[in-house]
């Protein structure tokens, strides 16, 4: 069974899981059987974009007229288009990471055994802002399903500080990753539907953009 069968799998034993009326209880246990598989123990291998590549992305021209209106020093960044479909975040993290074997279900799954393991540390941290725990998790393991404050604090853990998520040498773990919690339709159409508040529903990772060698580019011209 390849990797990302595999993590295709585990994602829907967790699904079942959350269906159980002691979905919790059976959430736990199931991650800790998922903790002693091999494959989910070793680091992942990170190689982070960091320039926006033209042959490979796609700028999100929705993203980029709010990241306009931004402030602090991000108007050299460029969100890159991707998929609008509930995994956005994880879509997001993958482009940034560049690395093809990973899949979103695998970044779910491990988001999950990453919340369960420290459960008590991200309940102190963050229940008071968005509510408890258990129903997030809950709600994360069913996929296509919407990211929020406790989906971005444990991925932050996870690809920058934990040692599951160990960056490979020789890179060097100083780096920022970006990532614009946005929304997929312009300010007014958001607005629009939504009573004139609005609210993010969309995360578009930010790159920097390429810089040109306009020196070589002309002495190959001449």
């Amino acid at each position: 069974m390849n990797r990302g069968l595999k993590f295709t799998r585990l994602l829907q034993i967790l699904e079942k899981c959350s269906e159980n009326i002691m979905y919790h209880d059976e959430t736990n246990s199931v991650v800790q059987r998922f903790k002693q598989i091999e494959s989910i123990v070793i680091p992942l291998q990170f190689h982070p974009i960091q320039v926006f590549d033209e042959t490979k992305h796609a700028v999100d021209v929705v993203a980029e007229e709010y990241l306009e209106k931004a402030t602090g020093d991000i108007q050299d960044l460029v969100p890159v288009d991707v998929i609008a479909d509930g995994n956005c975040l994880y879509h997001s993290i993958l482009l940034l990471i560049n690395n093809p074997s990973v899949t979103t279900n695998e970044l779910r799954v491990r988001t999950v055994i990453e919340l369960i393991t420290n459960e008590n540390y991200y309940q102190t941290m963050y229940s008071q802002y968005i509510g408890t725990i258990d129903v997030t998790i809950k709600t994360i393991c069913k996929n296509y399903t919407f990211s929020e404050l406790y989906e971005i604090a444990a991925l932050c853990n996870m690809v920058i500080w934990d040692n599951v998520f160990a960056p490979v040498p020789p890179i060097i773990a100083n780096y920022d990753i970006a990532i614009l919690w946005s929304n997929a339709l312009n300010e007014e159409n958001a607005r629009e539907i939504n009573n004139g508040a609005w609210n993010p529903n969309h995360f578009v990772p930010l790159v920097s953009r390429g810089i040109r060698n306009d020196s070589n580019n002309d002495s190959q011209s001449t």
